[in-house]
């Protein structure tokens, strides 16, 4: 039987630094259709950056991994100065970086596969669910200083999963289409069998034996398989949220992780009550649907998303955590984040004033 419970994972010297993954397109700076060119990238990418650009499953899309930061700037100046530099490189060739979590018109013909024994294998599995998984996303870890904190913030994590959503919301269109909602790419993750709202879990150990029986039973073959929207990854002794969508902001990525790595740091001294999961889903689909104007079931309370990111900030600023995290100006910066526009707002209206999606690619493309 496999044996996935390992405390020592874990970082007590150095809790709750910073890792950072983002998926990003490469689009024909032309047509901007999707440009299957990531092997040219991969040819010319700098020696000192290449540990940290990662192929992925289809050869329009890199991700971008940052090393451990200390906190959510450094981390969100390694992820700039990376784009950019992978910007440069794809001019040669005519090729732009777009930050899309999906492309408003590509279909899946656009595409192809990155050859790789692994995705051969989840492509004999998933069949058509992955022939149009066209997604792209961010995903942050956060280091945990022990089993109690990981555990702690992971059911947090799945509580609030609907307030990191809302914030990076930046997929309203797919195959020429309007889809009415401002996530689209997060009901195209869940057609995955292993994706969504995970379960709350009492213990650390509790969270193993799922995952052990997953692997004892040939489901997965490691943790990297389990796509949930939030997981306690068992290689890094981190916390990896994995709902939101890809974008590019260079001041809305800073504040979304800080406003995680607050939360994580705040859980691991405060246990949230296990929440029912058809408020999670309710609260989730809010978020996918209204953004920030998504109401946001809270027990007996029921205000919006926005009402809520506030409120949280406003405890972790109480508790002065922000300061604790080197932050101290971040509650603010947060509070000021939920007062704009989302992403997914910006882009619709971008394309109602114009009627070209070439226009929303080029808002997202990396300058």
């Amino acid at each position: 039987m496999s044996t996935s419970y390992d405390p020592s994972i874990f970082h007590p010297d150095t809790p709750y630094t910073v890792g950072v993954e983002l998926e990003v397109r490469l689009v024909d700076r032309q047509s901007m259709k999707p440009a299957n060119r990531s092997p040219y990238l991969f040819e010319r990418i700098p020696e000192a950056l290449a540990p940290h650009v990662h192929k992925e499953l289809l050869q329009s899309m890199i991700e971008i991994v940052t090393p451990v930061t200390p906190d959510a700037h450094t981390a969100a100046e390694f992820m700039m100065d990376a784009l950019h530099t992978l910007r440069t490189i794809g001019e040669g060739d005519g090729i732009a970086l777009a930050a899309l979590a999906t492309h408003p018109f590509e279909r899946k013909e656009d595409n192809q596969r990155f050859p790789d024994p692994r995705y051969d294998a989840l492509a004999e599995e998933l069949q058509i669910v992955l022939q149009n998984f066209l997604i792209s996303g961010l995903h942050i870890h956060i280091a945990l200083p022990d089993e109690t904190a990981a555990i702690r913030a992971y059911n947090a994590s799945i509580r609030y999963l609907p307030l990191f959503l809302a914030l990076s919301a930046n997929s309203p269109f797919t195959l020429g289409e309007d889809t009415g909602l401002q996530s689209y790419r997060s009901k195209i993750f869940e057609r995955l069998p292993r994706a969504g709202i995970p379960e709350y879990f009492a213990t650390y150990r509790e969270y193993c034996t799922l995952i052990d029986t997953l692997m004892d039973n040939g489901a997965i073959e490691s943790i990297k398989d389990v796509w949930w929207d939030v997981r306690i990854h068992q290689k890094f002794g981190t916390i990896e949220l994995r709902v939101s969508d890809a974008f590019y902001d260079r001041e809305r990525l800073e504040r979304i992780v800080l406003f995680y790595q607050a939360l994580v740091r705040y859980a691991a001294d405060h246990a949230e009550p296990r929440e029912y999961y058809q408020l999670t889903k309710q609260n989730k689909w809010n978020a996918i649907r209204h953004g920030l104007d998504g109401r946001f079931m809270d027990g007996e309370r029921n205000g919006t998303i926005r009402e809520k990111i506030i409120e949280m900030t406003d405890r972790f600023e109480t508790k002065g955590i922000f300061a604790e995290l080197g932050a101290p100006e971040g509650a603010e910066a947060i509070r000021e984040l939920t007062e704009q526009e989302t992403i997914a707002q910006k882009l619709r209206r971008i394309y109602n004033e114009t009627g070209d999606f070439g226009a929303v690619i080029r808002e997202e493309i990396i300058k």
